[in-house]
């Protein structure tokens, strides 16, 4: 299917095509919903519901995120060539991300609490005023990344790859958490 707007469908009651190209979706219900080995090329998902959906295979090629609810969501069964996704004003709390390669992955305006970015290639990742308290970062690579507007993280420079990332120094405290330094005021 290409260059459609597929506006307030069902997918946990219609089916899905194996190929979307410039498509929008808006408003779309996709939860608890197996979309796997389906293509997602130049697509834009506009106030969707993708809570706890699973992405066997899926391809997410040069797709943008609006306003959606993706609680849950696992990322990390997606098909891993060519991957290009990006966020903004979304809900991602528990999200898994673990081991995948998001290199420049844009996260505008969201919600990452308990968000797992375990083992994850990171660098140039923008995390823009992005809530991402108790997310897991371990043995990720955060290099250039950019997290000078975001708030509610805990990052263990020890275990994580930290060259040149920006953070602001009202968020030095999540830096220092995880080395079992307490600051006081």
């Amino acid at each position: 299917m290409e260059n459609q707007i597929i506006e307030k469908v069902d997918f946990t009651i219609d089916e899905l095509e194996p190929n979307y190209y410039e498509c929008t979706f808006d408003k779309c219900n996709f939860s608890g919903q197996s979309i796997g080995r389906v293509i997602f090329e130049r697509c834009t998902f506009k106030e969707c519901n993708l809570s706890l959906v699973k992405t066997n295979n899926t391809s997410w090629l040069d797709v943008l995120f609006t306003d959606c609810k993706m609680t849950g969501i696992n990322f990390t069964l997606s098909n891993r060539f060519g991957l290009s996704i990006e966020f903004r004003n979304c809900l991602l709390s528990y999200a898994l991300f673990t081991e995948m390669k998001l290199k420049g992955t844009r996260f505008i305006r969201c919600d990452l609490q308990n968000a797992d970015f375990m083992e994850t290639q990171l660098p140039e990742a923008k995390f823009t005023e992005c809530d991402l308290c108790y997310a897991s970062f371990h043995h990720t690579n955060l290099e250039k990344a950019d997290f000078s507007t975001a708030r509610n993280y805990a990052l263990n420079p020890a275990a994580n790859r930290l060259k040149k990332a920006k953070f602001s120094r009202y968020g030095l405290e999540g830096l220092l958490t995880g080395l079992g330094i307490e600051v006081v005021d």
